[in-house]
């Protein structure tokens, strides 16, 4: 359980989707592992778990590097991925404990969803999980120029949710998603510690 008295004092809440409110991080793994056998490759999922919170692209792009499978097949892998995860994702992802303080906070506080998933498959699991009223602003990738480490996401989620950027926290799982959380001038909650750290 995460005691939601740590985060009265925020005017605003920021969460990433994969690994912090929903649990796909396993699915992803298993999609890339198809994709790479799709292409005759042996694709090392751990690399998405090191570069959560990074693109599709970036995150192709490095397993086929260490792959060793070349980079102008960049397109075929990636519309390779989406296409298995629009198939597996919706039968097999569940929401996680931090969804808790999402719904202790409706209607209380602007929420806000600052994902490096695409529109396509964040409207797919809010559908699914039903639970798309509960966010004030929903920011994918398609909607920032720079991806996170950067911290456009979170300053764009803080500007739609009408919540200043200083008074915000963020909820992340992954390195890069803190960075950016943390470079936006932000608190962050780090779901794998509990512990929040300061901006």
């Amino acid at each position: 359980m995460i005691d939601n008295r740590l985060f009265e004092k925020y005017d605003g809440l920021i969460f990433d989707m994969d690994g912090t409110l929903i649990d796909t991080m396993p699915v992803h793994a298993r999609a890339w592992n198809m994709v790479g056998e799709q292409f005759g490759y042996r694709f090392n999922s751990q690399i998405m778990y090191d570069l959560g919170g990074a693109t599709v692209s970036t995150i192709a792009s490095a397993i086929m590097q260490d792959a060793g499978m070349p980079q102008e097949r960049l397109n075929e892998v990636i519309q390779a991925k989406r296409k298995l995860s629009y198939e597996l994702i919706p039968t097999e992802s569940k929401l996680l404990p931090t969804f808790d303080v999402v719904r202790h906070y409706y209607q209380q506080k602007p929420i806000a969803l600052g994902s490096g998933s695409n529109r396509q498959i964040i409207d797919m699991l809010m559908q699914k999980l039903d639970i798309k009223h509960y966010f004030n602003a929903i920011v994918s990738a398609d909607d920032v120029k720079e991806h996170k480490p950067h911290p456009e996401t979170f300053l764009r989620c803080a500007e739609l949710a009408k919540a200043e950027p200083s008074r915000c926290i963020v909820f992340e799982d992954a390195d890069l998603g803190v960075k950016a959380g943390l470079s936006a001038g932000m608190d962050v909650f780090d779901v794998r510690t509990r512990e929040i750290i300061r901006a």
